[in-house]
């Protein structure tokens, strides 16, 4: 596991510039033969500003005679770097979404100029900084493959920027979006290969935009997040927030309509040990997190920071195996952060639930009536109900039924005739 720390107002490195700016990828691609790079020493937050600029970025190689062009640029001259960039192509997640997957977040995170073009996936750009020199082809790309097996990304559709002769444009367009964590990553040692242990603690609100972060808590509560383990923290708060897991349904003769608009989290069941399924590793457990506060942040758009951290705390406290410790506070956060600064009308869960009927247990229970029953007397209420919604009296009992039936309800014509005589109504009304 990686170690990280958040940069300090003095942490700089070394990389190379473009002495020129240009706004979308067509305009690098005509200039890129004759582009010439000076190299420079940067903050994160230059760098930042240098990316929204629109310019080119490379490694630092044998460039005595500054500034340098293409023919300096090539992996034979290459002496050293402190970042490492991925190119995310065609993705189907939009970057606040798919950040909230990754293991290691990114120092940087920032659109690019081709992100959103009809006919292609979402396109995003991630650079790792380190708080060293990354020497050497080699070390560049064992490090390379390291970060993207154990960030979580997956297989890469474009891993050109493996290559230390690959420069990153940057992305001078209105439209691009950037969100800088300030995360620094330590240089793992040839001896020790990747460092195992804890990684270092830093404070949950260390994730930074160019806007104030949204995760603004109480003190009091931030200090218990981080110090209690999840188990303690929801007991602490559970008089205080409410959980949050299905929209509101509005319940009546022991039951409550379910709608095209209703949406709940998912919970799979256990059969064998008879209870709801606990998501383990390798059954999507990040996404389902995300997903989760999605559906949550829907329910209750001005929900607050604290009570969404509490409901995705309780979420996984309840409903997921967490013994290997990767939902933990921070990804806690970065997953809160993310659906907070997402557009609720972007948000476009959509209902998954195939009942026609949710059974209001706590009536049936205050009548004496057990589980099982209720369901069946749950059942014949919708059942009647539904029935007197849709009846015509004009219609004969044949017709009535074929009609529910396009209705999506059916019934038979014993039932139809039952429902009839309950309700003293001895036959069709005739047309006249």
């Amino acid at each position: 596991m990686l170690n990280y720390t958040v940069a300090s107002s003095g942490y700089t490195f070394n990389i190379s510039v473009s002495t020129t700016c240009h706004k979308n990828k067509e305009d690098f691609a005509e200039a890129s033969s004759k582009m010439t790079y000076r190299k420079q020493s940067v903050t994160v937050s230059s760098l930042c500003g240098l990316i929204k600029e629109g310019h080119s970025f490379c490694h630092c190689y044998d460039d005595d005679d500054e500034p340098f062009t293409n023919s300096t640029k090539t992996q034979g001259n290459f002496r050293y770097t402190s970042y490492i960039a991925y190119d995310i192509d065609d993705n189907t997640m939009q970057m606040e979404e798919y950040l909230s997957t990754l293991t290691y977040q990114p120092t940087i995170a920032y659109t690019t100029t081709s992100n959103g073009i009809e006919g292609k996936g979402y396109r995003y750009r991630l650079i790792y900084c380190f708080d060293g020199k990354i020497k050497g082809n080699e070390e560049y790309v064992s490090l390379f493959d390291t970060m993207q097996t154990e960030g979580g990304m997956g297989e890469l559709k474009d891993r050109c920027t493996r290559s230390t002769a690959q420069p990153i444009f940057g992305n001078g367009l209105p439209s691009c979006r950037l969100i800088c964590s300030n995360y620094i990553y330590t240089i793992p040692t040839a001896a020790t290969g990747m460092p195992s242990g804890k990684r270092k603690k830093v404070s949950k609100q260390k994730i930074k935009k160019e806007e104030e972060s949204v995760i603004v808590c109480n003190d009091t509560f931030m200090k218990d997040f981080e110090e209690l383990s999840l188990g303690r923290f929801v007991s602490k708060y559970c008089r205080m927030y409410p959980r949050i897991e299905e929209s509101k349904l509005s319940y009546r003769n022991g039951y409550a309509p379910i709608d095209e608009n209703y949406i709940c989290i998912y919970r799979k069941w256990d059969t064998e040990k008879r209870r709801i399924h606990i998501w383990k590793d390798g059954e999507g457990r990040r996404k389902r997190l995300y997903t989760a506060a999605l559906i949550i942040r829907k329910i209750k758009p001005d929900i607050t920071a604290e009570h969404l951290v509490y409901c995705l705390s309780y979420e996984v406290s309840h409903y997921y195996d967490n013994s290997d410790g990767v939902l933990n506070q921070d990804f806690i956060l970065r997953v809160a952060e993310a659906v907070l600064n997402k557009p609720i009308d972007e948000i476009t869960i959509k209902g998954h639930d195939k009942r026609k009927y949710k059974v209001y247990m706590e009536y049936w229970e205050s009548l004496g009536i057990s589980p099982k029953a209720a369901v069946a007397k749950a059942k014949a209420v919708w059942n009647d109900e539904r029935i007197g919604e849709l009846y015509d009296f004009q219609l004969t009992d044949a017709e009535n039924i074929k009609t529910m039936a396009d209705y999506g309800l059916h019934i038979s014509l014993s039932t139809l005739k039952r429902w009839r005589k309950k309700h003293g109504i001895a036959k069709y009304i005739k047309k006249s």
